[in-house]
This record gives C-alpha cells, structure tokens and sequence, in this order.
C-alpha cells in the first residue's frame, strides 16, 4: 500500500473516529516513526485537516462527518405513525456548530398514579 492510500484511509478514520492516538496509527498500518511523521505533516501542515494534541494523538479538524443513521428495524407487530416520525431539525450554520457536540436520543416516561399527590 503506498503513502496516498495510507493518507486517504487515515482521513476516512479521522472522520469516523475524531481522535485516533499515534500509537494506534502505527499498530493499524504498519507505520514506521519515519512514515507516522510524513503522514502527521501531511494531515496537519499540508491539508489542515487534523491538529497534534499532547504529541499523542491527532485531533480531527476537517469539515463534520455526516455518518447515516442506521435503519430502524420494525417488527412485523409495530405500525408507523407520521406523527411518531422526528420531525426534522434544520442544520446550525458552520460557525454554531461545535465539533464535540453530540446528539443523543432521550425518553422520558410520565406516569401518574390515582391519588398520589398525597404520598409526596
């Protein structure tokens, strides 16, 4: 595998992965110190693409990854409803955005019991 191939999989594990140490770079591609130092230039110098952090790892710093979803998988028993459906969010301009941010999905359950304002 030559240098570009090695540079385009570790771009694709930046995007993916956010903050891959050195160490594991070296394990996952056979990379010898001489080869991790060509690469770390090309990723940080050349293409702006990721930043050193702690001489320990590379930080991401290109554009979101924009990863799908995957597929929810409904049993045969489960019916669809449009007002189940997310509604969908419109996208924050670039400079709103943080890197670090995540969404998470959350549920919450109300329930109420007969007559049990007088327990609390």
């Amino acid at each position: 595998m030559d240098f570009y191939e090695i540079l385009d999989q570790v771009i694709d594990l930046l995007k993916q992965r956010g903050r891959p140490s050195y160490r594991a770079l070296k394990v996952q591609f056979k990379l010898d110190d001489e080869s991790l130092e060509a690469l770390k230039d090309e990723l940080v110098a050349v293409h702006q693409l990721a930043r050193d952090q702690d001489g320990r790892m590379l930080v991401w710093t290109g554009e979101a990854s924009t990863t799908p979803e995957p597929p929810i998988v409904q049993s045969a028993q489960q019916e669809v409803r449009r007002e189940d459906q997310p509604t969908p969010v419109e996208a924050l301009p670039a400079g709103l955005r943080s890197p670090e941010a995540e969404r998470r999905q959350l549920t919450v359950m109300f329930c109420d019991l007969i007559d049990s304002t007088k327990l609390s």
